[in-house]
């Protein structure tokens, strides 16, 4: 029993430590080599055709922010950036392609689809003084944006789980 919990008490002070990457403290001007070395791998890159790239680092499945740092070719930070703000949010707009969201907004927390709409939802969760949730709606066919919808997380009275 004692090990158990000292097994599961060394595996919560891991993900916590993984959580707690400083990406506030990485600057343009420092290494591609720098910041992986302080933050880990990137979950995808996205290359340019100038030879930079945008590194994205989702912060987990329930995480409320996603960085995307650009490397430049000479593999040097341009920028940090938060991108689960509404200032990114705002860029996505009716007829956008799957893919130009995905790589503006990083991975989303889920992805719904619905036959009867040939629809599907993308959702991502952050946070805006309370948790919410950034939902963008594709037509499936197509593979476009139909619209975008923000919504309050809300927790069910009696401590019943969220909705």
């Amino acid at each position: 029993m004692i090990a158990a919990l000292h097994r599961a008490a060394l595996i919560a002070l891991a993900l916590l430590a993984a959580g707690c990457a400083n990406f506030y403290a990485i600057s343009p001007g420092d290494s591609a080599q720098d910041v992986e070395a302080r933050v880990g791998a990137p979950g995808t890159v996205w290359e340019n055709a100038d030879g930079s790239e945008a590194w994205e680092y989702p912060m987990g499945p329930s995480g409320v922010q996603t960085f995307m740092i650009d490397i430049g070719p000479d593999r040097a930070v341009r920028a940090v950036r938060q991108v689960l703000r509404e200032e990114y949010f705002s860029k996505v707009v009716a007829g956008m392609p799957r893919e130009d969201v995905r790589r503006l907004l990083g991975r989303p927390k889920e992805v719904w689809y619905f036959p009867a709409r040939d629809e599907e939802t993308w959702t991502w969760r952050y946070l805006e003084v309370n948790y919410r949730f950034f939902n963008v709606l594709f037509d499936r066919t197509s593979g476009t944006v139909r619209t975008t919808l923000r919504l309050d997380e809300v927790f069910l009275p009696g401590g019943r789980g969220k909705r």
